[in-house]
């Protein structure tokens, strides 16, 4: 038996921007609920993000959204179980023409997301995801 997939409209915040490469900071991307208990949450950024300081705030306030939700009673409802790193991933999934800047800033942040009781895993979206062959 395969999940449903679900739609939300997405609410309008005033840091929402659809032209940026991390356009909507409240917003989980991708969930996926363990039967065991916990989750993977995905984070997905399939235009390059570069080098500028704006771009790094963006994906770090959209991980701490994450952190924050992972914190929250309605996480609990949906993962059935407290989060921690051994029941709980955050992936970040880059774009391969990301500046490298940002592949740096991710790596010094896994300590951060780990107080937060989750697993940070960053990677490079494939040709196939991002909708080549």
């Amino acid at each position: 038996m395969s999940a449903p997939v679900v739609k939300h409209e997405i609410e309008p915040e005033r840091e929402d921007d659809p032209d940026h490469p991390v356009p909507y900071l409240g917003v989980i991307d991708v969930a996926a609920y363990l039967k065991s208990g916990g989750a993977k949450l995905t984070i997905i950024v399939a235009s390059p993000l570069e080098d500028d300081e704006r771009s790094h705030k963006r994906l770090l306030d959209k991980i701490e959204g994450y952190l924050s939700y992972i914190a929250s009673d309605q996480f609990l409802e949906h993962a059935h179980a407290t989060a921690s790193p051994e029941n709980t991933t955050i992936t970040v999934a880059l774009h391969p023409a990301t500046a490298p800047s940002v592949f740096s800033l991710l790596a010094r942040c896994h300590q951060w997301v780990e107080s937060g009781r989750a697993k940070l895993v960053v990677r490079q979206l494939t040709e196939h995801e991002l909708g080549g062959t």
